[in-house]
Order: structure tokens, then C-alpha cells, then sequence
């Protein structure tokens, strides 16, 4: 199994921090959560590679080029949500507007993990979106809305090394089930 089965992409990076509140930048949680989530597949056998390891900027067309060239099983984006209102809160996962049924399918292992593994957590459901790396990627791909990093009680929650490796162990379990 020597051929890339994931490209995981932690979303923002280098002059794009995403989302920032309370010294806690999106670009940097998403990185984190990535290097966990590389260790965990590394230690289940399963070839990845990341579209950024360290705090850079990475165009959506250089993440969306480098999956369609490496044209892995999975394309796996990793981001924290944003809103003005700082009771909101919850996990979603997005797929393209128009998803191919692999697609779907790998959002359901996704949910499935999830739902089980943080189940104190509000499940804001599978979504359709038009994000670019899900719209440009040909293969199967997810954006994963790992928590809201406005909401100052989930911030906290995203802010602990051990929830990190919790959701990459989730998220490798959510990929080693849709790969089998």
C-alpha cells in the first residue's frame, strides 16, 4: 500500500490565519490536529501526505493541485468554524454541493466517529458547500468544521493537546473505515 491513500490539508496557514480568537489561531489548531492525524495513519500503515507541515500560505489551487496530481482515496481538509455569536458551537462535515457517492459515504464515516466519540458536542450535520478545495478536487473529499474557535468554552476545548489527539484518533478511525 505504497500509493497515497489521503491528502490531508490543514486549512489556512502562513499569512491566512483563518479565524483568531483569544490568541488562539485557526491556521495553527488545524496544523496541530493534522500532525496528530499524520502520526495516527502513519501508525496504522495508511501513505499520506499534507498539503502544508508548517505555518505557510498554501493557494486553494496549490491544495487542490497536489491532490489531483497525488489523486489519493481521500482528500481530508481540516478547519475550525467562526460566528459573531459567540454561543455557537458544533462539529459539521462539507461536502461539494453536487457529491459523488464516495463522497457522501466517507462523510458518513466521518459523522458516524464523531458523533460517538464527542457526544457532548452538538452535530450540526453533513453539509453541501461550494468550498473550493471540495468543488476543484477529483477525487473524494471532506472539510471537517472541527469545533468553533469563537465560542469561548469550545475554543478551550480545541485549545487542549489531548482533545487534538482525540479528534486526529477519531478522524483515522473515520478513514480507515471508509477505506476498507
Amino acid at each position: 500500500m505504497s500509493q497515497i491513500q489521503v491528502v490531508i490539508d490543514p486549512g489556512h496557514g502562513g499569512t491566512d490565519n483563518g479565524a483568531s480568537y483569544g490568541y488562539v489561531d485557526e491556521d495553527d489548531t488545524n496544523l496541530e490536529i493534522a500532525y496528530y492525524l499524520g502520526y495516527e495513519l502513519g501508525e496504522a500503515g495508511v501513505p499520506y501526505i499534507m498539503t502544508r507541515e508548517k505555518d505557510e500560505y498554501v493557494s486553494l489551487e496549490q491544495r487542490s493541485t497536489l491532490a489531483n496530481i497525488k489523486m489519493p482515496k481521500l482528500f481530508v481538509s481540516i478547519h475550525c468554524d467562526a460566528f459573531h455569536k459567540q454561543t455557537a458551537s458544533g462539529m459539521s462535515v462539507h461536502v461539494y454541493q453536487h457529491p459523488s457517492w464516495n463522497a457522501l459515504r466517507a462523510a458518513d464515516c466521518f459523522q458516524k466517529q464523531l458523533t460517538v466519540h464527542f457526544p457532548s458536542h452538538r452535530w450540526r450535520g453533513i453539509r453541501r458547500s461550494n468550498f473550493h478545495v471540495l468543488r476543484e478536487t477529483h477525487m473524494p473529499a471532506v472539510l471537517i468544521e472541527c469545533e468553533f474557535i469563537s465560542n469561548p468554552e469550545t475554543r478551550r476545548f480545541l485549545k487542549k493537546p489531548e482533545n487534538k489527539r482525540r479528534m486526529a484518533q477519531c478522524f483515522k478511525r473515520s478513514i480507515v473505515n471508509y477505506l476498507r
